[in-house]
């Protein structure tokens, strides 16, 4: 009786197709992506014209008029971004309870960034931060209207991403008062931060893969048993 072998040699060639199909498949990739988040935590500090934190009656407000000065402060949680991700780009968003109150047709913004420690108290009414814009926002306007402030720089989310956390802080001059929603408003939405970033993702892997490595490791073995 013969018996007739069937042997065939796996190029060098293929091997290189393996190692491509097998990296592109586990490699994540780069995608663009938009967040907006809520704040986990927010309340105003006053100290000059009297120390005051308030963070329970559903609105925040910002104010200089004379001795008063009070900040609006928001801690928001980054972790839904990957600490290696590239931020593009964010604007933060206020939603008014009543109108913009100023001496002229503008009001003052000025907002500032900085790592975030899980609590807003009194400390935050002059902790060190980078200022993210300084600009102006126009007087008057009626409840729901809303201001949205883009940042000039991203470096502090950037710098807050690995502790997950970011602590934002709304101030104003020229004798402005503004009020905002608060997290405990029922009525009119909370501050919101939008962040448009670039960053790795998982490819989700196709339900015949496995099926696909296997047949890849047989003729793999098959070139080895070849050479042997």
């Amino acid at each position: 009786m013969m018996t007739i072998y069937f042997s065939f040699e796996v190029p060098m060639k293929f091997s290189s197709i393996i190692l491509s199909v097998s990296a592109a498949l586990f490699a994540g990739a780069v995608n663009a992506a938009t967040v907006t988040l809520s704040p986990t935590a927010d309340g105003d500090v006053q100290v000059h014209g009297g120390d005051v934190f308030n963070t329970t009656d559903g609105v925040l407000s910002f104010v200089q008029s004379g001795a008063l000065i009070r900040n609006a402060i928001m801690e928001f949680d980054l972790s839904s971004i990957v600490d290696t991700a590239t931020i593009n780009s964010a604007t933060l968003t206020i939603t008014l309870t009543q109108f913009v109150s100023d001496l002229g047709s503008t009001a003052a913004i000025d907002l500032f960034a900085y790592n975030g420690n899980g609590a807003v108290d009194i400390d935050d009414y002059d902790a060190a931060g980078t200022q993210v814009a300084d600009t102006t926002t126009p007087t008057g306007g009626v409840a729901g209207d809303t201001r949205s402030f883009s940042f000039s720089t991203v470096a502090p989310i950037t710098s807050a991403l690995s502790g997950n956390l970011l602590t934002l802080r709304l101030e104003t001059d020229n004798f402005a008062t503004i009020f905002f929603g608060a997290l405990e408003n029922t009525t009119i939405d909370a501050a919101a931060l939008t962040i448009d970033y670039t960053g790795p993702s998982a490819v989700p892997l196709p339900a015949g893969l496995p099926l696909l490595l296997v047949g890849l490791g047989g003729l793999a073995a098959l070139r080895r048993g070849k050479g042997a």
